[in-house]
């Protein structure tokens, strides 16, 4: 019946949107036919596979998080880089990039990693593991996941430091991860070792990060009462909440 009506409707100059997609059969079925769009539980909340192995291109992103997280040395880096050479790639093409606006040009990864520092280095990893790997799914993944990263951001910012800012993010980012990976997220927190303030925020939505969270989720659903409710508690009006949305909003548009 589906098909038929998209044949009708294929007829006219229009791009078809698939809403309530919910499973992985439904998006191939709905791709199949020539939807442009599409829209639904799927594409945050994906099937959960519970013997997933996690894609090789993740897998050295989690574990460059997890170094990078200890604070290991230069060279250690240097080594799993060097394991993955589209990675070193992209970071040597992301510190000669015109925003560092360097004098010279990087060539080396301990170099890029001095420049660069820890910290800004763990949030550009956190990036690009959730734009990593070629599943159809996965620019809107993406998206969805940066903007969340970014709102939970942007709601800290008038009551938390930047290190908890910077953490809200990666709250953010990472709340998606089983939908990237394909596994529950206590499979998730498994394999990538984090501080346990956010592990209790990504778990259960509990201690300093979880309100952040559940509102920047509150926000993505459209969950007006519930929105109110959460705001009320960290002490923002809807207004700043909404303000900050479409600041993330256009921040994700301006990382193309």
């Amino acid at each position: 019946e589906l098909a038929r009506m998209v044949g009708v409707i294929r007829k006219y100059p229009v791009q078809l949107v698939a809403e309530k997609v919910e499973t992985p059969e439904q998006f191939r079925h709905c791709q199949a036919l020539g939807f442009e769009f599409f829209q639904g539980y799927y594409f945050a909340h994906p099937e959960n596979l519970a013997a997933k192995i996690i894609n090789p291109v993740h897998g050295t992103v989690v574990q460059l998080l997890e170094k990078v997280r200890q604070e290991a040395d230069a060279k250690e880096l240097e080594n799993l880089f060097k394991k993955d050479v589209a990675l070193t790639f992209k970071l040597l093409r992301y510190i000669n990039s015109a925003g560092f606006g360097l004098s010279c040009e990087v060539q080396s990864i301990r170099h890029a990693v001095s420049i660069l520092g820890m910290q800004p280095l763990y949030r550009w990893l956190t990036l690009l593991l959730v734009t990593a790997g070629g599943a159809p799914t996965m620019p809107t993944l993406a998206r969805t996941a940066i903007t969340r990263g970014r709102l939970c951001e942007l709601l800290g910012k008038g009551c938390l430091s930047k290190g908890d800012q910077d953490n809200l993010f990666i709250v953010g980012v990472f709340s998606l991860l089983p939908a990237f990976l394909e596994m529950p997220m206590d499979q998730v927190l498994e394999r990538i070792v984090i501080p346990e303030k956010l592990v209790d925020a990504l778990a259960d939505r509990t201690g300093i990060y979880g309100p952040f969270l559940a509102l920047t989720e509150a926000v993505e659903g459209g969950d007006g009462e519930r929105m109110e409710r959460l705001a009320s508690e960290l002490m923002v009006t809807p207004e700043q909440v909404s303000q900050a949305h479409l600041q993330a909003l256009a921040w994700v548009e301006q990382l193309g």
